[in-house]
């Protein structure tokens, strides 16, 4: 089952930023919408912010890309990334990517 894609603003800025990455980022993100469950990392508190309800997925050593899965958002409580309002079950949004701290930190 492929996953149809969402983006937010912060997440095409960061892309935008990385040109020397993009080809590997558009790679990871074909992977996620594949399948999103597979390697990645289910978050919870990180660096001191609330990430429940959100992913992550390596690009390469220090570069993480965060994302939440819409039928999986909906039922964390906590959740305080859940852009899925009016989303079907079966999307992915991508909040953000970069460098391991600040993506952790949703900068």
């Amino acid at each position: 089952m492929t996953y149809q894609s969402q983006y937010s603003a912060r997440y095409i800025k960061h892309y935008r930023a990385l040109p020397s990455l993009c080809a590997h980022i558009d790679k990871i993100e074909e992977r996620i919408l594949t399948d999103p469950y597979a390697r990645t990392e289910q978050l919870t508190y990180k660096r001191g912010f609330n990430l429940k309800g959100c992913r992550s997925a390596h690009v390469g050593r220090n570069f993480r890309i965060i994302f939440v899965i819409c039928e999986e958002c909906r039922k964390e409580p906590e959740c305080e990334y859940c852009f899925c309002g009016g989303l079907p079950d079966q999307t992915v949004v991508f909040l953000t990517v970069g460098p391991h701290a600040k993506a952790y930190m949703m900068r």
